[in-house]
């Protein structure tokens, strides 16, 4: 009697911690995306600022030529915009692969070798150091995306607001996920209403003058910067309208090492900027609910998890010996048979309300529980790995 009524406290006080934060924010949310979208003010040539355009490399043979290409071809003024590439001791022919194509195509890139792999964070610090007086922007983007034309010209136009600190794109292409469309959704609503704390590294943008160094020996640098710029008083958004498209992973296990990455990467970037929740208004509460759902609501959900089990297990085990269960345990199994329904016809791929959904929230979670896990035991991974599968030579 005591086990189960303990097994059910456990349970039913874990599915309100996790539901509350998560129904809080999509409620705030649902307003905040009913306001008129941003979007930045046109302006000629002459006013733009300038660039920095970094593309930070480790092993990109594959698809640095084409990387270059595509940043090259982007509209801007030539005078107002430049190219670093920063390498992290690639260990192939990527830095010469970019002098030459530097030469061939009569465009000059400063190339910054790092002597160590450290870790992108690292890079973007090392990066930093090389801005010059003349740098108004501060863009990085990764060496796979493929930005659309207009992208870099409209960073450029969201720079001329004093009040943008940072801005950053979106994926153009829709991996067909349920968790990709939640998370632009929650992207542009919190952009509408002050700020993201969550960026794409694929290309972001930030105002130099707000820049500082960020924790080297963590990911989510793209994350990190948002929040920084945040913190010094500019809004940091996500703008729809800046598109980049990458190939998909094919490899399930490229997939979800990457996806760990990043769920690490996020919860100890929250973790770190905690005496920021809920404080300062609409920006605090964005970040505390994000901050609440990407380092803690994960561990409620494994609690969760194994409480149902041992409830269950226990009153069965109270059937067996002839007693009966309470209401409330009745109660209980009934919601753990229609979440367990839910996610058993949401693997099967059928479209019904929700179903998906909760396989996506269930599976983003245990992946936050499982970075977190491995960097209780020292594997931190901030050092990426170029995955293969989305890196055919172009």
């Amino acid at each position: 009697m005591i086990e189960r009524l303990a097994f059910l406290t456990v349970q039913v006080g874990a599915t309100l911690a996790v539901t509350l934060p998560l129904v809080i924010h999509w409620f705030l949310n649902r307003k905040w995306i009913q306001q008129e979208p941003p979007s930045p003010d046109a302006c000629k040539d002459e006013d733009l600022p300038s660039l920095c355009v970094v593309i930070p490399t480790w092993n990109e043979r594959n698809v640095i030529e084409s990387k270059l290409s595509n940043t090259l071809s982007q509209t801007y003024p030539v005078t107002k915009r430049r190219f670093m590439l920063i390498d992290s001791a690639s260990t192939d022919n990527t830095v010469s692969i970019a002098r030459e194509w530097s030469e061939s195509n009569d465009c000059e890139i400063q190339i910054v070798e790092m002597p160590a792999r450290l870790g992108k964070s690292a890079a973007m610090n090392r990066a930093m150091q090389e801005l010059r007086d003349g740098d108004d922007v501060f863009v990085m983007t990764d060496a796979e995306a493929t930005l659309e034309d207009g992208a870099l010209r409209r960073i450029g136009r969201w720079m001329k607001d004093p009040s943008i600190g940072a801005v950053c794109g979106t994926l153009n292409q829709s991996d067909g996920s349920v968790y990709r469309g939640w998370y632009r959704w929650f992207r542009s609503g919190e952009s509408r209403a002050d700020s993201t704390p969550i960026f794409e590294g694929s290309i972001a943008a930030y105002r130099a003058s707000a820049l500082h160094p960020i924790e080297p020996g963590a990911n989510a640098d793209d994350s990190q910067l948002a929040v920084l710029v945040r913190n010094e008083g500019l809004r940091a958004i996500s703008d729809e309208s800046i598109r980049f498209s990458e190939a998909p992973l094919t490899n399930l296990k490229e997939y979800h090492a990457r996806t760990v990455r990043r769920g690490q990467g996020l919860s100890r970037h929250f973790w770190r900027n905690r005496s920021y929740w809920f404080r300062n208004g609409r920006w605090g509460t964005i970040l505390g609910l994000n901050g609440l759902q990407h380092s803690i609501s994960p561990w409620f959900v494994l609690i969760g998890i194994l409480a149902g089990i041992a409830h269950a297990a226990t009153v069965l085990l109270l059937g067996w010996l002839g007693g009966e269960p309470m209401l409330l345990d009745r109660g209980m199994l009934l919601l753990d048979a229609v979440v367990l329904a839910s996610l058993g016809v949401g693997l099967t791929g059928l479209r019904v309300p929700l179903c998906a959904s909760a396989v996506a929230y269930l599976t983003q979670n245990l992946r936050l529980v499982q970075g977190m896990i491995l960097l209780q035991f020292g594997n931190s991974m901030h050092q990426w790995e170029a995955s293969k599968s989305n890196r055919t030579r172009k």
